[in-house]
């Protein structure tokens, strides 16, 4: 892990769900990007069976709709292959605890453990890069960085666009300061460069 993240593998996460509160929601749209010496490699994706009628404002937030979630595999089944795309990367995600939080919701009830990834927040390292910005959203970072950002709320299109943003990131801590490897990153994370 004291490799520059620039050079080494890690994996962008990114979960939509029913609601903000982990324990009274599940997740409808899972995502993963895996990023191998600064370029995206592969990708995991899949909207996911809650059991239930997804809430109007979650519709309207995502553009997911109950028809759309009708057939899908439930949050059980498709568990195993996101740990496994995964693996024991480093993972990164903008506001990454949330996301975290559902997957070990998840981990816990079906395998009795905790997700125990190492993880770097976007939305941490922002703030300390970028400390003037009014908003610390995924689509106001990316508008700054000028991104594009069409699509936000949906897992593979917010991994990606996190994955992109993670990697200006990572470009300009080099650039910059000459750091890139995860202890350095987590530092800074907690405020402490």
């Amino acid at each position: 892990m004291r490799e520059n993240l620039l050079d080494s593998t890690f994996v962008v996460i990114d979960v939509e769900a029913t609601g903000f509160d982990v324990e009274r929601a599940d997740i409808i749209d899972i995502a993963a990007v895996r990023v191998e010496g600064g370029i995206i490699t592969e990708k995991f994706s899949t909207l996911v069976y809650p059991g239930y009628f997804i809430p109007e404002r979650i519709k309207e937030l995502t553009g997911i709709t109950n028809a759309m979630l009708v057939g899908q595999p439930t949050i059980k089944s498709v568990l195993p292959k996101f740990l496994e795309f995964v693996g024991d990367n480093i993972v990164v995600g903008h506001f990454v605890e949330q996301d975290i939080k559902f997957i070990n919701k998840y981990t816990k009830l079906y395998y009795n453990r905790k997700f125990k990834n190492p993880s770097l927040c976007t939305l941490k390292l922002s703030l300390r890069l970028f400390p003037n910005l009014e908003k610390y959203s995924l689509k106001s970072i990316a508008d700054t960085l000028g991104f594009e950002t069409n699509g936000v709320h949906r897992a593979l299109k917010d991994a990606t666009l996190t994955a992109e943003i993670f990697l200006r990131i990572l470009e300009e801590l080099w650039n910059k300061y000459g750091i890139g490897d995860y202890y350095a990153l987590k530092r800074l994370e907690k405020g402490k460069f």
